[in-house]
């Protein structure tokens, strides 16, 4: 899988310090018995079946716009954001070619990493990161205790179409996905992007510098961003 090709340039033209703000995260269980019954399945696969999955992309290879989500799967409050800012994108935008929208794993707790990142970008692995991230937001309220155990993470796998569980297993630990999130979290602290919610960053031909959107950006001001970018 190829990662994003503004890459460089961010990390060379970005100098700003990030504002640290609090923002409430789910605890990490200890991967109790208990198990819950996901809901959401045929939504996620309405919303995103049919769109090519490429690891952390969804869309079109040849899109010349890139939307690059930074969010925390763990963070008790992005899953309103997801389904009521990205998802909407991604039917906008992925659905239709007009741009490739990319997920980028960052904490916005008190933990550098968390453990569903790591489950996350081990089904990108398999090119299902999108519905694993989808159905983890629309499960997050129903988590046990609201803790991430990893009962609660394998019974989002089981819900994913087509996904070898024991191949995620192992991806989980692999050397691969602890690099890719890593990197995630590298470039948002070279970015300067605060914690105090997600961030999404736009790129294209029609500017020399992508538009870095922070705080919970709403679509209107996605949109916006697309539309200076597109060229």
């Amino acid at each position: 899988m190829t990662r994003s090709p503004w890459l460089p340039r961010l990390l060379l033209g970005a100098g700003a310090v990030g504002v640290f703000a609090a923002v409430v995260s789910l605890s990490i269980g200890e991967g109790g018995p208990e198990k819950i019954t996901i809901t959401g399945g045929e939504q996620t696969q309405q919303l995103i079946a049919g769109i090519r999955q490429d690891g952390p992309y969804l869309g079109s290879s040849d899109a010349s716009v890139t939307i690059s989500v930074f969010s925390d799967l763990q963070c008790s409050s992005c899953d309103d954001y997801e389904l009521h800012t990205v998802d909407p994108l991604i039917e906008q935008y992925a659905r239709t070619g007009q741009a490739r929208l990319e997920f980028r794993h960052i904490s916005l707790g008190a933990a550098e990493t968390t453990t569903a990142a790591y489950a996350a970008a081990a089904a990108g692995e398999q090119d299902r990161e999108w519905q694993y991230i989808d159905l983890l937001f629309r499960n997050q309220d129903e988590a046990p205790a609201h803790t991430v155990s990893d009962q609660f993470l394998t019974d989002i796998g089981n819900a994913v179409p087509d996904f070898d569980l024991d191949a995620w297993n192992t991806a989980r630990d692999s050397a691969e996905v602890k690099d890719r999130v890593e990197a995630d979290a590298t470039l948002a602290a070279e970015l300067g992007l605060r914690i105090s919610g997600p961030s999404v960053v736009v790129t294209g031909p029609g500017t020399g510098d992508p538009k870095v959107l922070q705080d919970s950006p709403s679509k209107e001001e996605i949109d916006a961003a697309v539309s200076a970018v597109g060229g």
